[in-house]
């Protein structure tokens, strides 16, 4: 007994550094949102703009709300240039006790959809050149996971997440992913979700290659039915991807897409990566995008002293 004493002690001790500091873990679940039991989030759309009007690369600061009182800061950067005050992201639609695959609900993150064509934005979790949400390759395994409904996917060419480089915001990236060819300009990214018209498909780079590897994975999105995205990376900086269709948002049952890239795509060891949502409106019809739930894992968490 005096054994398991002297075990615990050493064990508290070896926390405590020799100004009393604890060092603690950072929580395993970065990122945890979902439309129902999460009120919507704060947006600062004003910073280093004119009057309402927004330039391209505009950074947006956002405050998420988490279930348990959580705080989880995001940065979204405008795609393209607004002439007019833009929309802001609020809950649209009946929200339900429980979700279903064709609930018309979320949070709208149409932003200017209707007032141009060719407008969007990229989220980064955390800052875009690494913080305490980053994953080292070769440290961190973890995954990004997104649902949002659209009842008319082909006003958009790109509603997509993944991993991508520490690097600053390209917003030449969204358009170029939405045309599903060109220089994606990221030196090293991956993403999965909806890129061209009503295309599910996959797009990456490695080392900066120029071109980019487009692949279609043969299926596509259902008007006014859910759509669940998740890319995941091992530790050894393998990835992987999944998805569902007309389910409960982040809920129910994952499959790998029919057809994925011949290649495995795999980040260097010791890269710094962070995940990202990046979405391109085609035209400029009104088309509301819901987002319903998003989840950003990493273990193990990252070692802080308070």
């Amino acid at each position: 007994m005096a054994e398991v004493r002297e075990r615990a002690k050493a064990n508290f001790e070896n926390t405590v550094n020799l100004k009393g500091r604890l060092t603690r873990l950072t929580p395993e679940t970065l990122f945890k949102w979902n439309y129902i039991n999460c009120m919507q989030p704060a947006l600062s759309h004003a910073q280093a703009s004119a009057g309402p009007a927004t330039a391209a690369g505009h950074k947006a600061p956002m405050i998420w709300r988490g279930t348990n009182g959580e705080m989880y800061m995001t940065e979204l950067t405008r795609i393209g240039a607004t002439t007019a005050a833009i929309q802001t992201p609020v809950i649209e639609g009946t929200v339900p006790a429980t979700d279903t695959g064709t609930t018309a609900a979320g949070l709208n993150m149409e932003f200017d959809q209707d007032t141009a064509a060719d407008l969007g934005w990229e989220m980064n979790f955390g800052s875009v050149m690494g913080d305490g949400t980053a994953f080292t390759v070769g440290t961190h395994e973890g995954h990004i996971d997104l649902t949002v409904f659209v009842t008319d996917w082909s006003e958009y060419d790109a509603v997509s997440i993944g991993f991508r480089a520490v690097e600053p915001v390209q917003v030449g990236h969204a358009p170029i992913i939405g045309a599903g060819t060109g220089d994606p300009l990221y030196t090293d990214f991956v993403t999965f979700g909806l890129q061209e018209p009503d295309l599910l498909q996959f797009a990456s780079d490695i080392a900066n290659g120029g071109t980019g590897v487009y692949t279609n994975s043969t299926q596509t999105p259902t008007d006014s039915q859910n759509q669940r995205f998740r890319v995941a990376i091992n530790k050894a900086g393998l990835v992987t991807y999944s998805l569902e269709q007309n389910a409960e948002a982040g809920a129910g049952t994952l499959a790998a897409p029919t057809a994925v890239p011949t290649a495995a795509y795999s980040f260097v060891q010791g890269a710094t990566i962070i995940p990202y949502i990046t979405v391109h409106g085609r035209t400029h019809v009104s088309e509301a995008l819901l987002i319903k739930d998003i989840e950003v894992a990493r273990s193990p968490g990252t070692s802080y002293q308070d």
